[in-house]
């Protein structure tokens, strides 16, 4: 396991917004700064600043992203990534993920690239 995951979270580029909605809104990039392009993958802090369950799409494009924030339901699994109110979670994704939520009401979710847990 690399060292880089074991360190506490060191943010290594800018925090970008998530406005999830009703409506999953196209999504938006947040990319991984240039020296970790060996990688290929960056890690990400998520926080869903909201009051209510957002389903977080990730994708390699902003209509990928979209398209991926969509709620499961009994029956039809979901590609999105579950972000309850309040949780603050940090993933791995690929380098320049996009990213897009669905929620029942409007909810802001912050994400911040960097390295560690």
């Amino acid at each position: 396991m690399s060292s880089n995951s074991q360190i506490a979270f060191n943010p290594q580029g800018k925090t970008i917004v998530v406005p999830a909605a009703a409506t999953a809104p196209v999504g938006v990039q947040a990319q991984v700064l240039v020296r970790f392009d060996p990688q290929a993958t960056g890690q990400y802090r998520i926080v869903n600043a909201g009051t209510t369950t957002v389903f977080l799409g990730a994708g390699v494009s902003a209509a990928d992203a979209t398209a991926k924030a969509v709620a499961p339901v009994s029956g039809t699994p979901s590609d999105a990534i579950v972000l309850l109110p309040g949780a603050v979670e940090i993933l791995r994704f690929n380098k320049d993920t996009f990213f897009s939520g669905l929620s029942s009401a409007a909810a802001t979710v912050y994400i911040t690239p960097g390295q560690g847990l």
